[in-house]
């Protein structure tokens, strides 16, 4: 015969784990929500929704006003300034100016900004230490417990933190689902960092050469063409300038130019032309310059610029390396393509060494001097 005592203890025992499993369905349920919702903020991300946009949906489906806790979003400079409430359950729009910007700062979150903890950080909010500036507003809103979580940018740097504002009561019941929500709402957001970072590599990527920093083709051709408008408008001049970079063999098809060659070239171009012309990369050994000139000399005297740093050997080529300039003239030539063919042709009729020639009505002219001469 089993004791009564015994018999109890056996029934307390199976009620205490009913309740856990009731608990634990519970929370799995919550967790499950939870995950669905971040399922579709994660497909909003994806399309290109911005950063303020995705918060102000992860107040929308997280914040339950039927639920004693308030959701929202603090932001800062990575100076410590400029501390906004991004967005955030009405109840803490009682700390913001109109624009956004926090009325006070407490002391905790300018402390938790240089000191990064990846944790959740719980605060006691009825010892007022670090949130004696809030204090106010906590006694009138019924909340005396604060979880903390920073959110870092790509480079680890704090720019934010995800409050949730509650009372220790409900804490208790559903820190767990709490602080999973918390978690999951910050890797969101970490991802939307992450995704921006990637779409300004490809952008890059499109735009700039990997190497040099120089306009890739496309972009090169495109602002190119804006400069050739704003020429034919103001009947200006412009000049293409081509820029081969070999081994002195003049072999126009090699490939086996040092990367550090490139980039020495590439230093030595942008120190040569003003900073609204433009520099592009179009193969392992072929650049081109696009210039605004008055008058056909002063493309002759920017390529000996060139020419001269190159000679001076500032930026270290190496000692076989040789360039070859070939110049092209707006309006002599009216197309891109044009441009191009005549400054391509012109830096190929180079010898062996650095040299200069420009194309002009057909012709390839050592100096600008023998434009004239027919």
């Amino acid at each position: 015969m089993i004791k009564n005592s015994t018999l109890e203890r056996l029934q307390d025992r199976i009620s205490t784990l009913e309740n856990e499993v009731t608990t634990l369905k519970s929370q799995k349920r919550d967790f499950d929500e939870i995950q669905n919702s971040c399922k579709q903020i994660m497909l909003q991300l994806t399309q290109g929704a911005t950063q303020i946009s995705l918060l102000n949906e992860m107040v929308k489906v997280f914040q339950n006003n039927d639920l004693p806790f308030h959701l929202c979003f603090v932001s800062c400079d990575q100076e410590g300034g400029n501390w906004r409430i991004n967005t955030g359950s009405c109840l803490v729009n009682e700390l913001i100016t109109p624009s956004g910007m926090m009325l006070s700062v407490p002391a905790q979150l300018c402390y938790m900004q240089f000191q990064p903890n990846e944790g959740i950080h719980e605060v006691d909010l009825s010892t007022p230490e670090l949130w004696e500036i809030w204090q106010p507003w906590v006694c009138q809103s019924g909340v005396d417990r604060c979880l903390v979580k920073s959110i870092c940018n790509t480079e680890g740097l704090v720019v934010g933190f995800v409050l949730v504002f509650t009372n220790v009561r409900y804490l208790k019941s559903a820190s767990h689902t709490l602080n999973f929500m918390i978690d999951s709402i910050s890797n969101l957001v970490y991802l939307s960092f992450v995704r921006d970072k990637t779409e300004e590599a490809l952008l890059n990527s499109t735009y700039e050469d990997e190497l040099t920093g120089l306009m890739q083709p496309k972009r090169f051709c495109s602002s190119f063409s804006m400069m050739m408008k704003d020429a034919r408008r103001q009947f200006l001049r412009i000049a293409l300038i081509s820029v081969h970079i070999h081994n002195g063999k003049v072999n126009w098809k090699n490939a086996d130019i040092d990367d550090t060659d490139i980039i020495a070239l590439a230093k030595i171009m942008r120190s040569s032309v003003r900073s609204n012309d433009l520099i592009g990369r179009f193969s392992q050994n072929e650049f081109l310059m696009g210039v605004k000139i008055r008058n056909l000399e002063d493309a002759e005297t920017i390529a000996l610029k060139l020419l001269k740093k190159i000679d001076l050997n500032e930026f270290q080529l190496s000692e076989t390396t040789r360039v070859a300039l070939g110049v092209s003239f707006y309006p002599e030539h009216s197309t891109y393509d044009a441009l191009f063919s005549a400054a391509t042709n012109a830096a190929k009729n180079n010898g062996t060494e650095n040299g200069l020639r420009i194309e002009y009505h057909g012709r390839f002219c050592h100096s600008s001097a023998d434009l004239y001469d027919f």
